[in-house]
């Protein structure tokens, strides 16, 4: 049997700066502006990214999709640290202090412009 302590922390976790979301009772869509880039999310990870916001921790999160849906304990600990790496490996979430290491996407399409050295 899988201990939560196994699993990564998650009290430690913001919504990277540029993740906006869009969200109904299907579940939600966000938009990552810095990437370009939409994800969606079905209820039960939209129910995951909304405990993530308000910073509870895994055993929490666990303790609430007990609550909610008809599924082992041991399937939903491994199912929702899956879905957190993924989030993570995306750049949706980061961990506090950590920093953005790529340029926003707009930076990859747009030639940056040369410093002209002055003469005078």
């Amino acid at each position: 049997m899988a201990n939560v302590e196994d699993f990564p922390i998650t009290n430690d976790i913001a919504v990277a700066p540029g993740v906006r979301e869009v969200s109904s009772e299907d579940g939600a869509v966000l938009l990552d502006i810095e990437q370009g880039i939409c994800f969606s999310l079905n209820p039960v990870g939209l129910k995951i990214w909304e405990l993530l916001k308000q910073g509870r921790s895994l055993d929490r999160i666990i303790d609430t999709l007990e609550h909610d849906f008809p599924v082992p304990r041991d399937q939903l600990l491994s199912d929702a640290t899956e879905f957190i790496r993924a989030l993570e490996a995306k750049h949706l979430i980061r961990r506090s202090g950590q920093t953005g290491a790529e340029e926003p996407w707009f930076s990859k399409i747009l030639p940056r412009r040369k410093k002209r050295l002055s003469t005078h």
